[in-house]
């Protein structure tokens, strides 16, 4: 079978016009490094690539409310650490006044030491971090204690904060104040129902009750002050539960990033040693084909020789 020399040129720039394109795509690869510049490369690879990517997103997602929530949760637990300090320091000093002799100054100087830890208590209750209110429940951008007359009152959420820490279950990840400092809740009741006042309103009895030297009312307010301490530390035991179950699922969330990272890496990105090995193999084949064309061009073609 005789072949052209028209077919022979068709069939030596098409070999040629794909070995450029070889090079080209290898080209692409070597600056980007990545495996797949375009879809048509590989739409199958694409296909895993989309929904590694759509996984990635979802979890580094998931990682900003699980330190939202870690940012909430920290600074909560130690504000209730410095809320039941002073509870057990107004414990300490009503143990005080209970001796015997006490002059009126230094039942009044008592009493002030009591209204001293209220207003610490007062600043705790308000703390905030990054703008958000701690103990404000839902309602995280409103201050949720305001003291008029020396009354405190809450205008807070009843219900905690919920974050979605973990793929179909959101947690609550703050204590409403209502419920930790023994407000009347939207329902119209307290968390402590045996103690009829809120943690302020209390520690107010108690320096009254210091200062005009009413041990029969001190001797109540005692019980009463300790029903709301065992409540706080209660509380913080749910705190430090949920803290807890945040690290451990911020610690998933990581190891599912990993995964995610490494899929990606694998269908996504070119093996850089191998790459530039196929790269200069197909330059020397490419040259050697142009140097061979080139010789071949160099010939006389059959109608020239006269067959």
């Amino acid at each position: 079978m005789r072949i052209s020399t028209g077919g022979y040129n068709a069939d030596m720039q098409s070999t040629l016009a794909r070995a450029q394109q070889d090079l080209r795509r290898l080209s692409r690869q070597m600056s980007s490094g990545k495996r797949l510049t375009r879809p048509s490369d590989d739409p199958v690879a694409v296909g895993a690539i989309i929904n590694a990517r759509s996984d990635l997103a979802k979890v580094v997602n998931r990682q900003k409310v699980l330190q939202r929530a870690t940012r909430l949760v920290g600074p909560a637990d130690a504000a209730l650490d410095n809320v039941a300090s002073a509870m057990r320091q107004v414990r300490d000093t009503m143990l005080a006044a209970g001796r015997p002799g006490l002059t009126d100054a230094a039942r009044s100087g008592q009493a002030q030491l009591v209204r001293s830890h209220r207003e610490r208590i007062f600043d705790e209750a308000n703390v905030n971090t990054q703008g958000e209110y701690l103990f404000a429940g839902k309602l995280s951008r409103t201050r949720p204690f305001e003291q008029a007359a020396g009354v405190v009152s809450y205008d807070g959420d009843s219900a905690g904060m919920e974050l979605w820490v973990a793929p179909g279950r959101p947690m609550e990840v703050t204590i409403p104040g209502d419920r930790l400092f023994n407000f009347v809740d939207a329902a119209g009741d307290r968390a402590v129902p045996e103690v009829d006042a809120d943690l302020f309103a209390l520690l107010d009895e108690i320096a009254t009750a210091i200062e005009n030297g009413d041990e029969n009312a001190l001797a109540g307010l005692t019980e009463d002050l300790d029903a709301l301490y065992d409540h706080v530390v209660g509380q913080r035991g749910v705190l430090g539960a949920r803290t807890q179950r945040i690290d451990a699922a911020a610690e998933s969330a990581m190891n599912a990033e990993v995964a995610a990272r490494e899929i990606l890496s694998d269908t996504e990105d070119v093996d850089i040693a191998a790459t530039l090995l196929e790269l200069q193999h197909l330059q020397v084949c490419y040259e050697a084909a142009l140097a061979a064309t080139s010789k071949l061009a160099e010939l006389p073609t059959l109608f020239e020789l006269g067959w």
